[in-house]
C-alpha cells in the first residue's frame, strides 16, 4: 500500500479536507510545547534525530512508532528528565531543564509509592500542586479522582493490593489530581482490561476538551486505532534513529461516536495508510543493513 506523503497538498486524509466537520480545536492557539531540531543519545547510541514539533495549547498529540524508536525518550525530554544533544525544548516560550509541577507525567510502570496507600500516594500529589489545603480537602479530592478512575472504596488500599490495571489507573488519576496544564502519558492503558481502557480514553477526551480543565496532552501509544480516536494530530516516528516520518492532521469531528468512526471507510484507510507507514520504514532500514535483535528491536 502507498504510504502517507505529510507534505503532499493532494492527499485529504492528512490535511483533513476531505469532506469533514472541521476540527473543533484548529483555531490559532498560544503554543504550549516547541522541540526544534532536538537530538538525543543514550552514551554513543543516536535515538532521536532532528525532531520539529509545535505543539498548541489544548492540543491532543498522539505519538506512534515502532519498539525502539524513541517516544519515551522524547516524553523523557519533554518532561525535563534527559538532556538533548543538541537542539531546544521550550514549554510556553520556556527553555525545559528540568521537571516541573506544570508538566505532568504518566509513565508505564505507575510510579506508586508502594509502602503508601492509594489515597497516602495521591495526597502526596496534592499537597505539592495544592500548598495549604486542609487534610479533609485534600482527602476529598483524592476521593473524587480515584472515582473518577473507576476505583471506587480503593483509596486505602496498597498498591501491592491490587491488580496491575488498577496500579495504573491510580497513577493516572494522581496525574490528574495535580491539575497540570501539560499531560505527558506513556502508554498509559496499556495494562488497563477493553472496558477502562474505553472509559479512560473518553475521559481523556473530556479533560482534553474542556473549557474549564483543558489539558494540552502527549500521548505514547503503538496502538495506531487509538491514536486517531483521542489525537488531534499523529506524529509517525520511524526508527533506527527516530525521526519524525509523518505529522498527519486527524480529519475527524471532535465529537466522536467510537462505533462509527471506528467502521467508517475513511477511517480505517487512514488506519491502514498509518501502518503502512510503519512497515515501509522497517523493510527501508533493513535493506539498509540493519539487523533484528531477539527482543525484535531494530539494532
Amino acid at each position: 500500500m502507498q504510504g502517507i506523503n505529510p507534505h503532499s497538498e493532494n492527499s485529504s486524509l492528512v490535511n483533513g479536507s476531505k469532506g469533514n466537520v472541521e476540527n473543533k480545536r484548529s483555531d490559532k492557539k498560544s503554543i504550549a510545547l516547541s522541540v526544534e531540531h532536538v537530538s538525543f543519545a543514550y552514551d554513543a547510541a543516536l535515538v532521536l534525530k532532528d525532531i520539529n514539533l509545535t505543539i498548541q495549547e489544548g492540543e491532543f498529540i498522539a505519538v506512534l512508532g515502532p519498539s525502539g524508536c524513541g517516544k519515551t525518550s522524547l516524553l523523557r525530554l519533554l518532561a525535563g528528565l534527559e538532556k538533548p544533544v543538541s537542539g531546544k525544548l521550550l514549554h510556553q516560550g520556556n527553555p525545559i531543564t528540568g521537571p516541573n509541577i506544570e508538566r505532568g507525567v504518566v509513565f508505564q510502570d505507575y510510579s506508586l509509592f508502594p509502602w503508601l496507600n492509594l489515597q497516602d500516594n495521591m495526597e502526596i500529589a496534592i499537597n505539592k500542586a495544592r500548598k495549604g489545603l486542609a487534610r479533609a480537602e485534600r482527602n476529598q479530592i483524592a476521593e473524587e479522582y480515584l472515582n473518577l478512575v473507576g476505583l471506587q472504596g480503593m483509596a486505602f488500599k496498597h498498591p501491592y493490593e491490587i491488580s496491575g490495571g488498577m496500579r495504573q489507573r491510580a497513577a493516572i488519576a494522581r496525574s490528574l489530581a495535580l491539575g497540570s496544564p501539560v499531560l505527558l502519558m506513556d502508554e498509559p492503558f496499556g495494562a488497563l482490561d477493553p472496558v477502562n481502557r474505553v472509559r479512560l480514553q473518553d475521559l481523556l477526551l473530556q479533560l482534553c476538551r474542556s473549557t474549564t480543565t483543558s489539558r494540552t496532552i502527549v500521548f505514547v501509544t503503538h496502538d495506531v486505532e487509538e491514536a486517531l480516536y483521542l489525537g488531534d494530530r499523529v506524529i509517525v516516528l520511524g526508527t533506527t534513529p527516530g525521526r519524525v516520518i509523518a505529522e498527519i492532521k486527524v480529519p475527524f469531528d471532535g465529537q466522536r461516536q467510537r462505533y462509527d468512526l471506528f467502521h467508517s471507510i475513511e477511517f480505517r484507510k487512514l488506519a491502514e495508510q498509518i501502518s503502512a507507514l510503519y512497515h515501509d520504514d522497517i523493510e527501508r532500514q533493513l535493506e539498509a543493513g540493519f539487523v533484528v535483535s531477539g527482543e525484535g528491536e531494530l539494532i
